[in-house]
């Protein structure tokens, strides 16, 4: 990288990318025939190619780095932050169900912040001012409610017209019913009794692992094929991000704040811990 961090690319990864409001995950890659431990700090993707950023662990062992090619290695991903990451960008879709169900269904929304420090998912269409305290805390009121009640959440990609029905019958503007265009690619996240690891080359179905979240990261353009999250009996919407495998997995929710200037409403919201 730009920035003296070396840059990994591997056949395949578990780790995912920075994008559509996510954090990426962190963690470490470890060579299996040597002492390398390479500490992911950041994970991004650029025309289909999956950058892992960080520094090796001992520096001296920097020059293996570059006869690494062809080795196996095994992937630990950082649980903690991936789970927060997972939580966080669930309740930022829960919100979106809860200004639906509080009369705000002719908000649409856009861009969702789904970071620890401050995350809000913004909405096109305003509120009126003398709505704000009180429907913020109508919203507060309901979304705790449906995280009382949980509700599996699930990840499918359907063909457009499917995708279109299961999201209430349209989808965003992005994403087009013709082909070509979709680029998606699948991370797979298995946890031991040491942590998040996973063999580039190992058996996705051995007994020493299972199986914890299936995540597929998409870019958000144009293809037939979208990927659908859906929390609960609510309606889907298009994601490519980690999730929650159960809405009460979030465990509470507080919307901090309600601001709309400029045609534009952002909610702000912070999960419990």
């Amino acid at each position: 990288g730009d920035d003296g961090r070396k840059a990994l690319i591997l056949d395949n990864t578990i780790f995912h990318p920075q994008g559509g409001g996510q954090p990426s995950d962190t963690g470490f890659i470890c060579v299996t025939d040597s002492n390398l431990r390479f500490c992911v700090q950041d994970v991004r993707s650029k025309d289909g190619v999956v950058f892992h950023y960080g520094v090796a662990e001992d520096s001296s062992m920097e020059n293996e780095l570059e006869q690494g090619k062809g080795k196996e290695v095994i992937l630990q991903v950082d649980e903690s932050r991936r789970r927060l990451n997972s939580r966080l960008h669930s309740a930022g879709h829960l919100l979106d169900v809860c200004m639906r169900n509080v009369g705000f269904g002719h908000l649409e929304p856009g861009k969702g912040y789904h970071f620890p420090d401050g995350p809000f998912v913004e909405y096109k269409g305003t509120v009126p001012l003398n709505e704000l305290q009180n429907k913020q805390r109508e919203i507060e009121i309901e979304v705790n409610a449906l995280i009382s009640k949980g509700g599996k959440v699930y990840a499918t990609v359907l063909p457009y017209r499917e995708a279109a029905e299961l999201c209430g019958g349209s989808l965003p503007d992005y994403i087009h019913p013709v082909s070509g265009g979709y680029k998606a690619y699948f991370w797979t996240t298995f946890v031991s009794n040491t942590g998040n690891d996973w063999k580039s080359h190992g058996n996705s179905e051995s007994d020493s692992f299972h199986l914890l979240i299936v995540a597929l990261f998409s870019h958000p353009v144009q293809g037939s094929n979208p990927r659908i999250i859906k929390l609960g009996d609510n309606p889907g919407c298009p994601c490519g991000g980690t999730h929650v495998s159960d809405v009460s997995e979030i465990l509470s929710m507080k919307v901090s704040q309600i601001r709309t200037k400029k045609g534009m409403t952002k909610v702000f919201y912070t999960i419990g811990t």
